[in-house]
């Protein structure tokens, strides 16, 4: 059986008139097609839909039993009709991204919920991980996007830049840096460096313009972890603006690095071998301007 949308239109729009005559004005096609498709529509089925003379239309008892599923059809027709206009236009679908713990536990969430009040049928499914996880999820497609610091990564994956957030030296308020106005990269020398990843230690060392080989470097694995230890005057980390949120519990200031004054890229990930969705596209050409506006203010 190959029914098609036509012949269904057809069938309902007499079974509605009563009228072949009415139901061809009605679809803007002449008597002799309108009959072409019913036939068409009968040999399809295996039974006769309508009982037709001369003065009336009245549909067969089988017909009848038909016509409900037709239009449940019809319905549903109209319906993936809209979703496909929906997705076509970048309003439907769902997106996952994946992101570094830290962008995930500051801006990822209300820059995500900015982006859904704007696109509501788009579903954003997002996951945080360190970076190698990022890019494991993205080479075996079970992520569409990720979100994270500027990295060296497998050639397969394509990156974007989002925005650039300025580096800051986070430290106890008991530390001299605490009162300073601002802190050149090469008075880090002989301080402990915490850090949470220790892949950023190289770029540590270029954003410093090479002048300090960070060799104290104290890796915790978690950015709380370094922030604690800060507190404790074990070190001092070195924080973008982002993060400024997540000091308030600690005693801790953040004063600009600067000599070079070093901004750090942060980028959008995907992989090159997979066509992005509809809304994954729109998520990638909004999700930068919300998260460089949610970093300028450091806060929601």
């Amino acid at each position: 059986m190959d029914l098609s949308i036509r012949q269904l239109k057809v069938f309902i729009t007499i079974s509605q008139l009563g009228s072949f005559s009415e139901a061809a004005k009605a679809l803007h096609v002449t008597g002799p097609a309108l009959s072409l498709i019913v036939k068409s529509l009968e040999q399809n089925t295996g039974f006769r839909v309508f009982d037709r003379t001369t003065r009336s239309v009245r549909l067969t008892p089988a017909g009848r039993a038909f016509l409900p599923q037709a239009e449940q059809l019809m319905t549903e027709y109209r319906h993936l009709i809209r979703t496909t206009e929906r997705i076509r236009q970048k309003r439907a679908g769902v997106v996952r991204v994946v992101a570094s713990q830290l962008l995930s536990c500051t801006v990822i969430p209300p820059a995500c919920s900015r982006f859904q009040n704007q696109w509501k049928e788009i579903e954003v499914v997002h996951v945080d991980a360190a970076f190698d996880r990022i890019q494991e999820l993205l080479m075996r497609g079970e992520a569409d996007l990720g979100i994270g610091p500027e990295r060296f990564c497998d050639p397969e994956i394509l990156s974007t830049h989002l925005f650039s957030t300025r580096l800051n030296v986070v430290c106890s308020v008991d530390h001299p840096f605490a009162r300073r106005e601002s802190v050149q990269w090469s008075e880090l020398k002989g301080e402990s460096v915490i850090l949470s990843d220790r892949g950023a230690a190289p770029l540590l060392v270029r954003d410093a313009g090479y002048q300090v080989k960070f060799e104290r470097i104290y890796d915790v694995g978690h950015y709380t972890t370094a922030l604690a230890l800060a507190n404790e005057n074990k070190g001092v980390v070195v924080g973008s603006n982002y993060s400024r949120n997540l000091i308030k519990p600690f005693n801790l200031a953040m004063v600009p690095l600067t000599e070079p004054e070093t901004l750090r890229k942060i980028m959008l990930y995907r992989n090159r071998r997979f066509t992005p969705s509809p809304a994954a596209e729109r998520f990638a050409e909004h999700i930068g301007r919300l998260l460089s506006e949610l970093d300028h203010t450091g806060a929601p």
